[in-house]
């Protein structure tokens, strides 16, 4: 009796503390199409069971393809000095499971998470450097955090990214029944997803989901992919209690607590501010001098809002640095308005060319970025004030179209940012081409740029000679050898409009057949975008941006030859937008070129990428028409 137990425990002990069986070539075919990784487990645990303390644990085990899945490997812990790591392992092992390397928390390397400027940053990440020596292998990751700050519950996404592939994720979110999270699941249908609860537990579990591909214009990836979002409406936020149900009482707490007492600002600074505006009558003008100042003074440096700096740094201490984050620069100004009587609100948000919008109805502290909002009228004037270039009221790609939070005096509210329609996003482009006897092409070239089409250019203001030269050989790549005599650019900050003018020469130019020459009069402005092909398109069809675009050229022809017949003017309008060209003979040697295209913005059904696509190509095709040139 006694062997046989003996025997039983030996057993147990094993089969609970052995490490499991990985196996690459135990994962379903299906799950490794378009897949650069597979999420082989993964569990998720979140216990907020005490409102002042979060303990979370996370498991996962990833098989790694390909070199281009080593990107999906996450192998570090972020932490801060409200949070603990307690514990964090990897295990390493080739395709059939067998161990090659064992990391411990002491093997870690302890690194800033911002660019080293840790003043500014209290965000640390224990890393782990890893290179693996062969494909595919799997990679083992286990960790465990405590932390006094509740107001943070990691978000549930089953598929990270592009490229990947899950078979198993868990989260598992423990809480007290009398303060349960709200909770906010998004694009889970489609999927072997489920959500179950508890009195004192919220989980989640997900099977078998495939990789998503990537496809040419579609909606940003968190607008796609499953995911789910929790937040306590009691927290705490370092050491300190919060009662939030909604957005105006997040933005109240935020006032009053996050951003209060940092606006403080030496006397000397207030004075030579209201010096600065004093012959100033209304606040726009005011505002429009302190931004620029704001300018002048400080410089940014490169750290995102994170879990462990929400609190803006004092403005005094900016303006004895002459430096700081997004934040540190937008309370700065705002506290240089105030010293004036001029309101604004400061404002969070998810800034980036994704756009991602705040939720209405589901408030949790969140966003990557802070800009601020001047309340004219009844609009806001937004001001992006780590820019050191940007004209005033001018955010572009970075932050437009967007719903954002504003904290403003009556607590918080969820606004939208400057909408860009097409007609704002103009480029006008002309000038006058003179081809010669030797086939070579000289032109004066005028191209005026508006709205985020002004957002793409304005920075080559401050290039160099070589760094325009290329700009330029890139822009047109479709031009063969050709020479800049001459670059002059304009950068309008009041009107926000970006000028260029160019002098610039192609030699040969034309190309012959036989005696004649062919000419295409689209020199400055072909379209060559083209949607890649895409079978069995799966993602709705996304147009972020629309814009318009608007050539006229006067072409003089070579000495010698004619035009014996224009090609035929052409209109295509659909859903997408418009394209138009005309050709009209002005002389015997001169024919003026005329170009319109307006693309716009919207969101249509993955049925209608195809028509897209034949759209842009047929731009593309007629952007390339030639002219036949016949000697006389």
């Amino acid at each position: 009796m006694k062997y046989t137990t003996t025997l039983l425990f030996l057993f147990l002990y094993i089969s609970v503390y052995a490490q499991p069986s990985y196996s690459v070539a135990t994962i379903p075919n299906e799950l490794t199409t378009n897949a650069n990784s597979i999420l082989v487990h993964e569990t998720m645990e979140v216990d907020v069971s005490k409102s002042n303390k979060l303990i979370y644990k996370e498991h996962t085990v990833r098989a790694v393809l390909n070199k281009k899945g080593d990107n999906d490997v996450i192998s570090y812990v972020a932490y801060d000095d409200d949070t603990h790591v307690v514990s964090a392992e990897v295990f390493v092992y080739d395709q059939k499971g067998n161990e090659l390397r064992h990391f411990k928390k002491r093997d870690f390397n302890d690194v800033s998470k911002g660019d080293g400027i840790s003043l500014y940053n209290d965000d640390r990440a224990l890393y782990l450097d890893y290179t693996p020596s062969e494909y595919p292998y799997i990679f083992e990751f286990k960790y465990e955090i405590e932390s006094k700050t509740t107001a943070f519950i990691p978000k549930w996404y089953p598929v990270g990214n592009y490229w990947r592939s899950t078979i198993e994720s868990t989260y598992k979110l423990t809480f007290d029944p009398a303060n349960k999270p709200r909770f906010s699941a998004s694009n889970l249908d489609g999927y072997d997803i489920s959500i179950s609860e508890t009195p004192t537990a919220i989980i989640g579990i997900a099977k078998n989901i495939k990789a998503i591909r990537y496809e040419d214009a579609s909606l940003p990836f968190p607008l796609i992919a499953p995911n789910v979002r929790f937040a306590l409406n009691k927290f705490f936020y370092k050491g300190v209690p919060v009662i939030a149900n909604n957005w105006k009482e997040l933005g109240f707490w935020m006032q009053s607590s996050i951003l209060h007492d940092v606006n403080d600002l030496p006397e000397g600074t207030v004075e030579r501010i209201k010096n600065l505006v004093q012959n100033d009558t209304t606040n726009l003008a005011k505002a429009k001098k302190i931004y620029e100042f704001v300018q002048n003074k400080v410089r940014y440096i490169s750290v995102q809002i994170g879990v462990g700096g929400w609190k803006p740094m004092l403005a005094s201490e900016v303006d004895k640095l002459s430096y700081g984050d997004c934040k540190a620069l937008t309370n700065y100004t705002k506290s240089l308005l105030e010293a004036v009587g001029i309101p604004s609100y400061y404002t969070i948000l998810y800034a980036g060319s994704n756009g991602l919008d705040f939720s209405n109805d589901f408030s949790l502290l969140q966003g990557n970025h802070a800009i601020l909002g001047i309340p004219v009228d009844n609009d806001i004037v937004w001001l992006e004030c780590t820019s050191q270039d940007a004209p005033f009221g001018f955010g572009g790609s970075f932050s437009d179209d967007r719903d954002v939070l504003i904290i403003t005096p009556e607590g918080g509210k969820i606004v939208r940012t400057k909408t860009y329609s097409h007609k704002d996003n103009t480029q006008e482009n002309t000038g006058s081409i003179f081809i010669d006897a030797q086939g070579v092409l000289r032109a004066n070239v005028n191209v005026v740029s508006k709205g985020l089409q002004y957002d793409d250019k304005y920075m080559w203001a401050t290039k160099s000679k070589n760094e325009l030269e290329k700009h330029y050989k890139e822009r047109w790549s479709y031009i063969n050898g050709f020479s800049i005599d001459k670059v002059t650019l304009q950068d309008n900050k009041d009107d926000i409009v970006f000028s260029e003018h160019l002098e610039l020469v192609i030699p040969n130019y034309l190309l012959e057949v036989g005696n004649d020459l062919l000419l295409c009069p689209n020199v400055f402005n072909q379209s060559q975008y083209i949607p890649s092909r895409i079978r069995d398109r799966q993602q709705m069809l996304h147009i972020k941006e629309g814009f318009e675009d608007v050539d006229s050229f006067d072409i003089t022809i070579p000495e010698g030859y004619s035009v014996d017949s224009l090609p035929k003017n052409e209109t295509v309008t659909n859903k997408f937008g418009s394209y138009s060209i005309q050709f009209e003979k002005l002389a015997e040697n001169r024919i003026k070129y005329n170009r319109k295209l307006t693309i716009k913005k919207g969101t249509f059904p993955a049925s209608e990428y195809e028509n897209y696509r034949s759209f842009r190509r047929k731009i593309s095709k007629l952007d390339s028409s030639k002219i036949l040139l016949t000697p006389k």
